[in-house]
């Protein structure tokens, strides 16, 4: 391995991800990895990594590397005003940093969430097969200032490689997505199930554990509370006082809210890169 960046500014929220850590839920343990799967899977390939290769997971801006080693890398997912030295970078297009330059993300222009991919990807002791932080158990790594970012020692060249535009997602703060039903939506009123599928909510806060959005009320028939149950990344939970939670890649394994149902996979990117006050709507998966 070799040291790659020294952390100046550790930015408002950003930790190492991989795929995470699938097969141990059943011991209480989240699948962690990351929340824009899409992102993250093209961004690995960009740089020819394997799908596993370990990402720099990056919310809402703030961070600023020192480059200690020249190598090559890519940035993908939301566009969060990437400069180096001062100059812009392309997203989704591999390029070189050499020792000394200083790699900085501003604010969010276009979504909220991106990734710091270099080729060969980051290294970091593994728990349970992954390098996923989960902070909630003390595991993995979340960005502190002064802190040394290594990656593998793998050879590179100076060949430049990009995603093709049309495969470029676009990030909207506005979003409509699928939902696959809940066997617990005969516990609220009809019209409260009406309500949820042709009302626009609002993300009002969050984090990877969770999305909190604020909406129009809904009505349970008696109550929402259940024996707990399995939950999962994108499961739609709602709390006790009627507006719905949108469990994220650290969801908590189970839970004892009744659920309106879970957003479908090839939609989950759209939540996830959201910014405070955007709009949801959801509709019935067919």
């Amino acid at each position: 391995m070799k040291a790659l960046f020294k952390v100046i500014k550790e930015g408002v929220y950003a930790s190492y991800q991989d795929s995470g850590r699938p097969g141990y839920r059943k011991f209480g343990m989240p699948v962690a990895g990351p929340m824009d799967k899409y992102a993250f899977q093209m961004g690995n390939k960009i740089v020819s990594n394997s799908p596993n290769s370990l990402a720099l997971e990056l919310f809402l801006g703030g961070l600023s590397l020192e480059v200690l080693d020249t190598h090559k890398l890519v940035i993908s997912g939301a566009d969060l005003e990437a400069t180096l030295d001062g100059n812009p970078v392309e997203l989704w297009k591999s390029f070189l940093v050499i020792k000394g330059q200083i790699l900085s993300f501003n604010s969010p222009s276009k979504g909220s969430i991106a990734y710091i991919i270099p080729q060969g990807g980051f290294f970091a002791d593994e728990v349970m097969n992954s390098s996923s932080a989960y902070p909630r158990a003390d595991i993995g790594y979340v960005l502190k200032p002064n802190m040394i970012l290594y990656g593998r020692d793998t050879s590179y060249t100076n060949k430049r490689s990009r995603l093709i535009p049309s495969l470029i997602p676009t990030y909207e703060n506005d979003v409509t997505v699928n939902v696959w039903g809940s066997p617990h939506v005969v516990l609220f009123e009809t019209s409260s199930i009406d309500t949820f599928f042709n009302s626009i909510y609002t993300y009002k806060a969050g984090n990877r554990m969770g999305y909190y959005l604020d909406g129009p009320e809904l009505k349970f028939v008696s109550k929402g509370d259940i024996l707990s149950e399995a939950t999962q990344f994108g499961t739609i939970q709602i709390t006790n006082n009627g507006q719905p939670v949108v469990l994220m890649a650290d969801a908590h394994t189970v839970g004892g809210y009744a659920t309106m149902g879970k957003i479908a996979d090839e939609d989950l990117w759209k939540i996830s890169q959201l910014r405070s006050g955007g709009k949801i709507r959801f509709q019935w998966r067919e």
